[in-house]
Parts: C-alpha cells; sequence; structure tokens
C-alpha cells in the first residue's frame, strides 16, 4: 500500500497543470507562506457516484505543505459546504496581509459535481469568490489552487493573481503532489485536455443543452471542445494542451514525412531553462481545400520527453493513416482524402512552434449513382456525365444546361427531379438505364 501510495503521489504531481506563473513559483525557502482555503485542509480529491474507493489513506496539502515548512499559517476562510461568513473572511485577510505569498485553495464543492447530473453553470460558490476579492486586496503575491472535476470559468480573476494552478480531483496523494509542484520538487508537466473558456456562453453545446422534455439536440457535429473555439476564431482564457513549467522549451529542425502508414512529425526540442523539465509536443493536422467539413486543427499525436537543462532531444510523433480518415455517409465507410496535409507542431493547440506539410495518396472512392444522387454529381461522373450534358444540350446553344448559370442553379437538385422540366429530352428509363451503366462501367454510346 506504501508503494502505491508513492506512485499515487508521483501521478498526482504529474497530473497538475501550471496555467499562470508570474514568477511567484516554485515557492522560495524561507518565503512566509499563508495557506487559505477549508479544500488544503479537507481536500475534495475523488469524484461522486459509482466512481468512489476507499482510499488507504488521504493526504492534505495543509499537511504536505508543512512538511516543507511548519511555520506556514492556515485560515479555512470558507465552510467545506462552499458556504462563507464575515469572520471567516476577516480571519483570512489578517493571516493573508501577514504573510509575503498566499496560497489560496478554490474549488467546486462535492454536492456540485457529480454522476447523474450536470453543473448550472462554470462558476465557483459566491462566497469564494468574494474571499478571493479580500484577499487579494490584502495581498496580491496570491497564487489560486483549483480543487474540481470540471472547468470553472477563472476569466474574473486570472488576470488579477500572480500565479494559476488547476489540480482537478487528484486523489487520496493529491495534497503531496500539490505540494510537490508547489515547493519546486516536481517540475509541472500537466497539459488541458479541455479548453477553458472566457464563458460558459462561448461553448458549442450552449444553445443547445439541456434540451427540450428530456431530448438534446448534438447540433455540435465534429465541433468539440478546442475544434470549437478554433473554427470560430473565439477567445479562451487558455486553450487545449496548455500547461506550463518552470523551465522553458524550444523547438527546430521540425520534418513531416509521409508513409504508407501514415505521417511522422519529427521536431529537436531543447531545454533552454536552468532547470530539468517535460515537454509535451503535440501534432495538429488540418486539410487545407478538403471536400468535407473539418476543424482548423486537430491533434492526432503527441510526445512527452524530459530534458535536462541545455539538452536537446529530436522528438517524433507518428500520426496513423486511419487517424486521417473521416467518415464517408455516401458509402458508410472511413476514407483517407488524399492531399498535402499540414501538421502543426507545439506547445498547445495555440501555440503552435513548428510547420510542415507532406502529401498523403487518398482512398479511391466509388459512390454509386442513383436518382437521388445530385446533377452535379452526376456531371462529375465520367460516364454519365457527358451523356446528360449532350442530352440536355449543354454547349448546343438550345438545351436546358446551354445556360451556366441554370447549370450551377440546378446542380444540387436531385438528377431525378430534372425530369419533371420542360424541355429535357429524356425520360425516367432512360436516366435509371443511364445510372446502371455508369454504375457498371458501361460506356453507353452518345446520342446523336
Amino acid at each position: 500500500a506504501e508503494a502505491h501510495h508513492r506512485l499515487a503521489r508521483k501521478a498526482a504531481a504529474a497530473s497538475v497543470v501550471l496555467l499562470k506563473n508570474d514568477g511567484i513559483l516554485p515557492v522560495s525557502a524561507g518565503t512566509k507562506i499563508a495557506v487559505i482555503g477549508e479544500l488544503a485542509r479537507t481536500p475534495r480529491y475523488q469524484g461522486a457516484g459509482s466512481s468512489q474507493i476507499n482510499p488507504t489513506k488521504v493526504e492534505s496539502a495543509l499537511d504536505e505543505l508543512r512538511a516543507f515548512d511548519n511555520s506556514i499559517s492556515f485560515a479555512a476562510g470558507y465552510d467545506n459546504d462552499g458556504g462563507q461568513t464575515n469572520e471567516q473572511t476577516a480571519e483570512a485577510v489578517a493571516v493573508a496581509s501577514a504573510a509575503e505569498t498566499v496560497l489560496l485553495f478554490l474549488g467546486v464543492p462535492a454536492a456540485q459535481e457529480s454522476e447523474g447530473f450536470d453543473r448550472d453553470d462554470l462558476e465557483l460558490p459566491t462566497g469564494q469568490l468574494e474571499l478571493l476579492d479580500a484577499v487579494l486586496e490584502a495581498n496580491p503575491r496570491t497564487v489560486v489552487v483549483l480543487s474540481n472535476g470540471g472547468v470553472v470559468r477563472v476569466s474574473g480573476f486570472a488576470d488579477r493573481v500572480a500565479g494559476l494552478v488547476e489540480g482537478w480531483l487528484l486523489g487520496q496523494a493529491g495534497g503531496g503532489g500539490v505540494a510537490d509542484v508547489l515547493y519546486g520538487r516536481v517540475n509541472p508537466s500537466g497539459r488541458l485536455t479541455e479548453t477553458i473558456p472566457l464563458r460558459l456562453e462561448d461553448t458549442a453545446s450552449y444553445l443547445n443543452f439541456p434540451g427540450d422534455h428530456g431530448h438534446v439536440r448534438y447540433g455540435e457535429g465534429i465541433f468539440v471542445g478546442y475544434r470549437w473555439f478554433d473554427a470560430k476564431k473565439l477567445e479562451v482564457s487558455y486553450p487545449f494542451g496548455h500547461g506550463l513549467s518552470y523551465t522553458s522549451f524550444a523547438y527546430s529542425n521540425a520534418s513531416v514525412s509521409a508513409n504508407e502508414h501514415g505521417l511522422t512529425a519529427r521536431v529537436t526540442i531543447t531545454n533552454t531553462g536552468s532547470l530539468a523539465g517535460a515537454e509535451v509536443a503535440q501534432a495538429y493536422v488540418s486539410l487545407p481545400g478538403s471536400a468535407v467539413t473539418r476543424a482548423p486543427r486537430e491533434l492526432k499525436g503527441f510526445a512527452k520527453v524530459m530534458l535536462d537543462a541545455g539538452e536537446s532531444r529530436e522528438v517524433e510523433v507518428a500520426i496513423r493513416r486511419q487517424d486521417l480518415a473521416y467518415w464517408d455517409t455516401r458509402v458508410s465507410q472511413w476514407i483517407v482524402e488524399g492531399g498535402d496535409y499540414t501538421v502543426e507542431i507545439g506547445s498547445s493547440s495555440r501555440d503552435i512552434r513548428a510547420t510542415g506539410t507532406a502529401a498523403v495518396t487518398g482512398d479511391a472512392v466509388s459512390v454509386p449513382l442513383t436518382m437521388e444522387s445530385s446533377i452535379g454529381e452526376v456531371m462529375a461522373d465520367p460516364i454519365a456525365g457527358p451523356i446528360i450534358m449532350q442530352s440536355m444540350g449543354g454547349g448546343s446553344g438550345g438545351g436546358l444546361f446551354a445556360d451556366p448559370t441554370v447549370l450551377r442553379m440546378l446542380a444540387s437538385a436531385p438528377i431525378g427531379r430534372m425530369l419533371g422540366f420542360p424541355g429535357t429530352g429524356v425520360d425516367l428509363a432512360q436516366v435509371e438505364g443511364l445510372l446502371a451503366m455508369a454504375n457498371a462501367g458501361i460506356v453507353p454510346p452518345m446520342p446523336e
């Protein structure tokens, strides 16, 4: 159990995401620290419902921080259910005023997050936000440490705090994991697996959820998460894939190549800072000019590399061919579209450091022609197209398709509909026969 607990602490520290750091972290030895927030003393470390387990023991952040410095002062600031009193605020302000640095623990109460129901908003409890305002007025050198199962809106205070740490629900050893990151025993390397929006109204499902009478329309389609924010060019608080380190990294010598198995992206990453740390190189793929709707970029691979200060290493990210495919509803198959794919390599979905392209050979797609096929699709067929054009008088000056404006107008209409237009010169049997021959690859004689 002890070995497992040590592993849980290592995993917790690796999961912490450093969102913002104005140089206040890691905490320097000898700094007079105040810890504020009941969540530091009574941690929320797991979700509710069927995810609950019985821990062998639970570490609190307050105890583990005091293991680094037993002179740390503490004020609860609020109750564990999110409630808050004037006396608690006054105590927290007094403790913050006497400290050099404040570590303020905030989060979503357990009663507001569980399986089986959804949160009503992205907000922290009102009492916690009021406490944050009071603490910041007393001491602007404040780091906020969050405990939450899903994202919370930080746009109301992120620009006013000196540091912001997303701690999530870190399990029974989460208190030690957070302490290790705050004091620099562990260099943070966690990354956001979802976008933190400026506001709830910016999210893709806002107008569709929770739906009506128990029915929800998934109107966002493929534009979920960062794909939506990028497609709409919306500003966000922190983008998908974001996460800071106590060191810095540079990217160079990027290249992208294609093979029968997919794409391979390579890039050299150098630790340009003074501390050892881990970088997560992320490969985002797009296909400019695609024939189908796509997001501006999609994460298709990533690689995490640990580097000593000053060390460089080439990182390789393999992107599988099947991960380039889209679902073609016309043939009910996954299809890889041919073309020049762009691969953007970066530290987040909005921190692109290098770009490369590679040509990918597409899958052959044979779409059967039916009476519901559009006129444009039939006209594009190498067999049926010329026959239809000739029969409809295209290019002769007297037929329905002689006018290119009319042809463009009718291009999206089903071929079966044109039989009702005057002057078509073809009947149902002729069109059905022509489509059957085109599907079979039989070239019929051109009409005289």
